[in-house]
């Protein structure tokens, strides 16, 4: 019987040492409506004080996974530097709640349009970013498990801050300004990076950083060439030279770059958006180097039956991960509209297979 919870069996995939005894459980983001369903109670919010670390623990080793995904630096997972929050009801979009709060990031200028912003900008000093999350999480995990930092956002960072449409004038008005964002940026999050290695029960760094939507690249890759994957590529020498995995997650059609992101050093891909990306053109292609992550569609996990999803998880297991090199989860995310019998399906095909 396999162990319910090991990081060892995350850590075979994601280098590519063979098969592990079961597939692994993936996931970036699980919302807390999803988490509350599952473990039958409310969570305790917010998530970085005590109660609330108790109970993101509780769940992630409840539901099977090998280890606590843990966002740091400038920008966590499913939040924006700059925009507006909404209200949708649940008539639109939420399965569990009557109303929740969504933000979206400002879509016309930022926060940072013109030198004189860059140098007011209250830019802070990394060494003083907090981790301590990092740690009282790791007081609590069993024996086997580890966290997983999620850091980076270098490129969604500097957009954010300058807004989309200032972030594309200023490329082609101001590209000494978009240099000095991407660089100050990268400066930040590459000293975070640093530190959470240094953090005891971090095994692996994912970088999130959005560079795609479903048709294409949501910029030039010489852009990316030039001011992005300088940075990814430092850090993946050090992870590689240390054999501690590093991961890319980026929605959309990442043809264009895959060579790229080979370059840097990543280990693992996620999440293989199939409206964008043939997970299976993907395996063939770059199976041999790249482990695959993810990859279950969520419009099907959101509106498909739970016999529907398990067919998708026990072919994907055997056709994706039938030499190890694969780990089981949904094409983005767990969102709060993912009915729970169906999240329950995906992760209970994959702890079955």
């Amino acid at each position: 019987m396999p162990a319910r919870n090991d990081f060892s069996r995350v850590r075979q995939s994601l280098l590519l040492q063979g098969k592990p005894d079961r597939v692994p459980l993936w996931e970036l983001e699980i919302d807390r409506e999803v988490k509350q369903a599952f473990l039958g109670r409310e969570i305790a919010v917010p998530a970085d004080e005590a109660g609330g670390i108790a109970d993101e623990v509780a769940f992630w080793v409840q539901a099977g996974y090998d280890y606590v995904p843990l966002s740091v630096g400038l920008l966590h997972v499913a939040e924006v530097l700059s925009g507006e929050a909404a209200r949708l009801s649940r008539d639109s979009y939420s399965v569990y709640s009557a109303e929740r709060e969504v933000k979206w990031a400002a879509e016309g200028e930022g926060v940072l349009t013109s030198w004189e912003q860059f140098e007011a900008f209250p830019w802070p000093d990394p060494d003083d970013i907090d981790l301590s999350h990092l740690h009282a999480v790791a007081r609590l995990l069993p024996e086997n498990m580890r966290i997983i930092a999620i850091v980076g956002k270098i490129f969604t960072a500097t957009w954010m801050l300058m807004g989309f449409e200032g972030f594309g004038y200023a490329c082609a008005y101001q590209p000494d300004l978009v240099a000095a964002v991407f660089r100050r940026i990268g400066e930040i999050q590459y000293r975070v990076c640093q530190r959470c290695l240094e953090t005891p029960g971090v095994a692996a760094l994912w970088m999130s950083d959005d560079i795609a939507y479903g048709q294409g690249m949501m910029v030039s890759p010489k852009l990316l060439r030039e001011h992005l994957f300088p940075w990814y590529a430092r850090l993946g020498a050090e992870l590689n030279a240390a054999g501690i995995p590093f991961i890319f997650h980026s929605d959309g059609d990442l043809w264009p770059v895959m060579d790229d992101i080979l370059a840097c050093g990543f280990n693992a891909i996620h999440p293989i958006e199939p409206k964008a990306m043939d997970s299976r053109e993907v395996k063939a292609r770059y199976g041999d180097r790249l482990c695959l992550t993810g990859n279950i569609e969520l419009d099907r996990l959101s509106r498909g039956t739970p016999e529907e999803i398990r067919e998708m998880v026990r072919r994907n297991v055997s056709e994706l991960g039938n030499d190890g090199g694969y780990c089981v989860g949904s094409s983005n995310s767990v969102t709060y509209y993912v009915p729970l019998e169906n999240y329950l399906a995906m992760i209970e095909a994959a702890l079955e297979g």
